[in-house]
Order: structure tokens, then C-alpha cells, then sequence
């Protein structure tokens, strides 16, 4: 009968021993809705029960998250696939492991917003059409920018109907719309919400695109199919009480400073189970769709060349055979 207490320290010992050696992986985040899987993963405990030590730290802007992966202060961080590509480009090799927004017919992640001061000119996306020069605060090189020309494409807008008007800072560009200062703007969400609380107007939404929009890269130097695989268990697993909980996780995303506490308690939260996938996270970015933004970048002059699929985006089947 003494083995029993024995072999349980043995244990115990053994457990702790492997939680040590797993390598730290420092995860930026960015101030964003979908992000709040990631502090719900690490809050619950979710990274530990599958053997990963995750910290994710928040990042206000992507030029920041950018520097710091260079310097090598992170091991992965939240962004869209430009951000990837360009630090691919500069010499800081990763993969994209999973997707945490992918636009769906079901919920919307950004729109076109109509100041509440031009609401009465602006009535609807058919009014563009035959309007001139209209000023868009928006941020160019960014997923706004890609956005607003894969907008302009599918829905035939004329190229005159919109002038762009360029701010950088969110926060400024949501308070240049809601004073009038600018007519429209291309917002995510949850400003979206914020903005149409407030008067304005949504004319058009992402929800008709076949995008990833959000992603999470981890560096190449860990990359391993085990480690990949438990980091997607774990936020699939976070996704899941997300939707279990949604009242108490969205109190988690006003505190996380990705909600904002006035418009929180009618703020649709984000929900994952809608792209029927079999562990209920969005669809990894496919060939088409790097070779798709990667072709706009090299347009834009912000990369050289389309990357490789293959060198940007971690394989889906090396989840399955790691298991």
C-alpha cells in the first residue's frame, strides 16, 4: 500500500518536469473582438491543460506587434495575413496556425460606416454610385485598404464615388466619423456596433466575402505539429465556452479593453460553431486566398513577390497527424 503514495509523487514530479520544459510562447494581441479567444484560452487555463505555457500580451497597433517579433521579444502574434507576409518578407519567418475571423454570411466583422451627420445625404450604398469624391477615413497598406478595394471590385463601385482620407489611428477615425469631419468610414467591429449605436449607418458589410480577415502566426523556430495541435485545442476549446457563456465573456472583452462598455450589453459576441468546421475554428487561409492578397500586396509595393502557401500557412493535415 505505501507504492500508491510513491507512485502518485512520481507523478506529480513527472507533470511538473514537462510543464517546465515547454518552451514560453509570447503571443501578441491586438485590441480586436475575435482576440478575446486567446485571453479566455490562457484565463481558463485551456493552454495549460494541454501542456503549452502561452502569455498573451496586448499590443495597441500592428507596427508595434511588429517590431517586437522582430526583436524577438514574441513567439507568435495575432494579425491578418499582410502583417504575416511582410514580416516573412523582413526576415522573420512564420506560419499562420489557425484563422479567428473568416468573413460568413452569418455575422459581420467590418462595414462601411455613414457618419450620423451625413446619414440624411447618404441613405444607402446605391447612393455612392452616383455621388463624387466622397471622404473615406481609412489607413492605407492595411486590411481596411484591401478591404475597401475588395468592396469596390465585387459590387462595381465607381472608383470616383470614394476619396480616400487617410488616419491612422482608430480611435480618430471613429471620432472624425461620429463629429462629421469625414463621411464614411471602413471600421471593424465592435465600432461597427459602436458607430450604428450613435446614428450612423451601415451601407455595406464584409459578410459576402470569402476572406480570412484575422489569423494567428507562431514563428517558425517553434513550429511543431504536437504544439500547433495543442494550441488549436485550446483556443477551440475556449471558442466553445465562449458560446457556452457569452455574458461572461463579454463582460471578459470590455474589461480586455476589446469591447466598449457602453454598447456591451447589445453587442452581438462572436460566435464559431457557425463555419461548421470539425473543431468548430474558422477555415486556415487556402492557396488561393494567399496568392489573392499577396498579389494586391505586390501591387501596393508592400511586398516583392506572392509567397508560398506552403511557407506562410501551417499545413492542416500535420494537426491530424500529430494526433
Amino acid at each position: 500500500m505505501k507504492r500508491f503514495p510513491l507512485c502518485a509523487a512520481l507523478a506529480a514530479l513527472l507533470s511538473l518536469s514537462a510543464a517546465a520544459d515547454a518552451a514560453k510562447l509570447r503571443i501578441a494581441a491586438l485590441p480586436a473582438a475575435d482576440a478575446v479567444v486567446l485571453y479566455a484560452a490562457q484565463d481558463e487555463g485551456l493552454f495549460k491543460k494541454e501542456g503549452l505555457d502561452v502569455e498573451v500580451i496586448p499590443f495597441k497597433s500592428a507596427l508595434e506587434v511588429g517590431a517586437a517579433m522582430r526583436a524577438g521579444r514574441l513567439e507568435g502574434h495575432f494579425a491578418d495575413l499582410m502583417n504575416v507576409f511582410m514580416q516573412n518578407e523582413k526576415g522573420v519567418p512564420q506560419a499562420v496556425v489557425m484563422t479567428t475571423t473568416h468573413t460568413n454570411r452569418e455575422q459581420r466583422a467590418f462595414g462601411l460606416l455613414v457618419s450620423p451627420a451625413w446619414s440624411d445625404k447618404i441613405t444607402s450604398f446605391d447612393a455612392l454610385r452616383g455621388m463624387k469624391s466622397v471622404e473615406t477615413a481609412m489607413s492605407s497598406a492595411t486590411i481596411i485598404d484591401y478591404l475597401a478595394d475588395r468592396m469596390k471590385a465585387t459590387t462595381a463601385l465607381p472608383k470616383e464615388a470614394l476619396k480616400n482620407l487617410e488616419v491612422k489611428p482608430i480611435p480618430i477615425r471613429l471620432q472624425m466619423l461620429l463629429s462629421g469631419k469625414c463621411a464614411t468610414a471602413l471600421l471593424p467591429e465592435p465600432l461597427v456596433s459602436v458607430v450604428e449605436s450613435k446614428g450612423g449607418r451601415v451601407v455595406w458589410d464584409d459578410r459576402g466575402l470569402e476572406e480570412p480577415l484575422a489569423v494567428v502566426a507562431l514563428k517558425r523556430d517553434v513550429l511543431e505539429p504536437e504544439t500547433v495541435a495543442a494550441f488549436r485545442r485550446a483556443v477551440a476549446s475556449a471558442a466553445k465556452l465562449i458560446e457556452a457563456e457569452p455574458e461572461r465573456f463579454r463582460a471578459v472583452m470590455v474589461k480586455r479593453g476589446l469591447l466598449p462598455a457602453p454598447v456591451a450589453k447589445d453587442y452581438k459576441m462572436v460566435r464559431f460553431s457557425i463555419y461548421g468546421t470539425k473543431d468548430g475554428l474558422p477555415p486556415l487561409p487556402t492557396a488561393a486566398d494567399v496568392k489573392r492578397i499577396g498579389e494586391w500586396m505586390v501591387e501596393k509595393k508592400m511586398i516583392d513577390r506572392v509567397p508560398n502557401p506552403a511557407d506562410v500557412v501551417w499545413p492542416a493535415d500535420a494537426e491530424a497527424a500529430s494526433k
